[in-house]
């Protein structure tokens, strides 16, 4: 190959640099440095490529390049240059520049030599040898033939039927079948039960008007193997213009068409796989749009599960559903609503004669399925109320059960693994609207029950941190934290002695203090991992007090009067040693207490917004005049004043909505 014809069109500072690269890359580099003396240069010679700078003395780059594209030379072009001005770099493609590189080292400069040797590859050409004189003979020419790698053979329309007269050994090695066992018949022998009609008459007619054919055609090798041959057959003429003979050119691309093949069924599979995935997000969307709305418009339990069963029975694709739980005196599963299917609750079933499904999703809290033929027929079976499938959905929030959903499809495709798992979420949204509406009731209704709880056991977090701090501590409030963790607000009405002492006990993270007054010392202490406390109110119970000594502590709980107080006391159990139930009352009525409200609108807040309000109402900062200012709270919590107010004033709003509308 001729080397690279360059003009480098360059101030003459810098310019050699630029020269050695190019010409170690076996360019031969002109070198000039003016537009005008590189537009006369380009007319009067040669070049492959033109690299030019942007500032020249006289005309810049882009004026050149202007130039260029004006004139008939044609060549590309490339600007390389140290300005970073974007307006240059536009410019210089508008006027046709065809690559824009900055100039900002070696590695440029290496990069530049990457590019001109590349785009200038297509403008040399190579040197035209005279080759008079070793023309191949009749014998080299029929030699490649015989070994070229793509089946070729000949055809003589001179005898009946257009026998074969030649193949080549590719040819034999194709078809397996040998040059003896071809000869003399129509290759019409390839064809088998596959073979395409159409396509053999398309041979057929092509062959009649003496045209050229490229076809696909379905063959059979000589053990009845079937592959796909590229067959292309033209005439050939001799001197007096006759047609001599058809030669066939054969290539098997079984591969390809099997590949091919492959494609159009994956895309038709994902093409199907798409339409089933649009119905169900379809259904889903319908499905979840109306649970959304019905918890968040009905605050009767009752009426949740019959409006939920209703929109299910309504969902295109489903047929009905149920919810149900099983009853903690008899163990029978009791369904509280149905919609759809031929039950008309209130409807009790032994448990063990329901489908496995039911049974499995009650014992180990996991959704479970099943289908008509799958199951024995019974109670609650897809067969016996005429559907496909059955899914069934625990209805779980945290610890608290508050039973199983029970969703028929309607359609063979209905409630298949993809679906299934939106089924889980849509369990997870009605258990929360159900937890939502019975902690509301937990906080307003005139009838409570009334736990008071003695913990002897000394690891208990409250009765570690009474210890070091010497005294009795009162728990004013606790904010969860991510993971595990949480930040207990305590009082003592003395002082801290040892702040060490504290912060030395293996669950303390870090201690603050909050505020300091008549009723003792306020302080705030995270911890590694929250206190079972909080886990109460997943089973229906608030604590309303709270306190400590180094020998014990006790809680003073109250729950609805149905629920269950062994699930409340097992909580503290599983946790401790010495739980001991002091008291159990009935109040018909009581007042709403601040740690009661906060729990009530604890799941609107986020944790910043939860450290802000409490860290404000134990400092005093809702009093007048304030004893504090935003700032010196700010710094307590190591935030800046104004990410104070923000959280204070979200939180504050969040507390008015949960007031007017809890």
């Amino acid at each position: 190959m001729s080397r690279l014809r360059t003009l480098l069109v360059h101030p003459e500072e810098g310019a050699d640099r630029l020269v050695d690269a190019l010409e170690a890359a076996d360019c031969d580099v002109t070198v000039v440095h003016h537009a005008t003396v590189a537009m006369a240069r380009l007319a009067a010679g040669s070049f492959d490529c033109l690299i030019s700078e942007y500032d020249l003395p006289g005309d810049d780059g882009v004026q050149l390049a202007e130039a260029v594209r004006e004139s008939s030379v044609d060549l590309p072009v490339v600007m390389f240059t140290r300005t970073d001005d974007d307006a240059v770099s536009e410019a210089a493609f508008e006027s046709g520049v065809d690559r824009f590189l900055q100039r900002n080292g070696n590695a440029s400069i290496d990069r530049l030599v990457t590019d001109v040797t590349t785009i200038g590859a297509d403008t040399t050409t190579e040197v035209q040898q005279d080759v008079s004189g070793y023309e191949p003979g009749i014998e080299a020419i029929a030699r490649a033939i015989d070994e070229a790698p793509i089946g070729m053979s000949l055809s003589d329309p001179e005898l009946p039927d257009y026998p074969l007269v030649y193949v080549n050994d590719a040819w034999e090695d194709r078809t397996g079948y040998p040059a003896e066992e071809a000869l003399g018949r129509n290759p019409r022998f390839l064809q088998g039960p596959e073979t395409d009609p159409e396509t053999t008459a398309e041979i057929a007619q092509a062959i009649a008007n003496e045209e050229l054919i490229t076809v696909e055609i379905r063959n059979y090798k000589r053990d009845g193997t079937p592959f796909w041959n590229e067959l292309t057959i033209a005439p050939i003429y001799d001197e007096a213009g006759e047609i001599a003979h058809y030669v066939g050119f054969q290539n098997d691309v079984t591969d390809r068409k099997t590949a091919e093949r492959l494609a159009a069924e994956r895309a038709e599979k994902l093409a199907t796989e798409r339409q089933a995935l649009d119905r169900v997000l379809g259904r889903v969307n319908g499905l979840l749009s109306a649970v959304s709305r019905i918890l968040v418009e009905e605050t009767d339990p009752g009426s949740i599960s019959e409006g939920v069963c209703a929109e299910i029975a309504d969902e295109p694709g489903y047929m009905g559903g149920w919810i149900g739980s099983v009853s903690p005196t008899t163990g029978e599963l009791e369904l509280t609503a149905a919609s759809g299917i031929p039950i008309d609750p209130p409807a009790t079933y032994p448990l063990s004669e329901t489908p496995e499904a039911v049974q499995q999703a009650v014992e180990r809290d996991q959704l479970q399925g099943c289908s008509a033929g799958s199951c024995p027929e019974g109670p609650l079976s897809p067969g016996d109320v005429g559907a496909p499938r059955l899914v069934v959905v625990p209805l779980t929030y945290g610890e608290r059960r508050y039973g199983v959903l029970g969703v028929y499809s309607g359609e063979g495709n209905a409630l298949d693994r993809r679906e299934r798992k939106v089924c889980e979420s849509v369990g997870k949204m009605i258990a929360n609207g159900l937890h939502s509406v019975e902690t509301t009731r937990i906080l307003t209704t005139d009838r409570v029950v009334e736990l008071r709880v003695r913990i002897t056991d000394r690891s208990c977090s409250l009765c570690q941190i009474a210890d070091r701090v010497g005294g009795r501590i009162e728990h004013l409030g606790t904010t969860r934290l991510d993971r595990d963790g949480c930040e207990l607000y305590l009082r003592t009405p003395g002082e801290i002695g040892d702040r060490s002492a504290l912060e030395s006990l293996p669950f303390v993270c870090s201690l603050r203090f909050v505020s300091e007054g008549e009723e003792g010392q306020t302080f705030a202490i995270t911890t590694t991992k929250s206190p079972p406390f909080t886990a109460l109110s997943k089973h229906g119970g608030v604590i309303v007090e709270a306190s400590a000594t180094a020998n014990g502590t006790d809680l003073t709980i109250e729950a609805p009067p149905e629920r269950e107080v062994r699930s409340l006391l097992d909580v503290l159990r599983a946790a401790y040693d010495g739980v001991e139930l002091r008291s159990r009352s009935d109040r018909e009525s009581r007042d709403r207490s601040l740690t009661e409200f906060a729990s009530a609108v604890d799941e609107r807040l986020t944790e910043r917004q939860r450290v802000a309000l409490k860290t404000a109402e134990l400092n005093g900062y809702f009093e007048w005049p304030r004893p504090v200012d935003g700032s010196e709270i700010a710094e307590t919590m190591g935030i800046t004043r104004q990410t104070f107010h923000q959280h204070l004033r979200a939180a504050e709003r969040k507390l008015v909505e949960a007031y007017v509308d809890p």
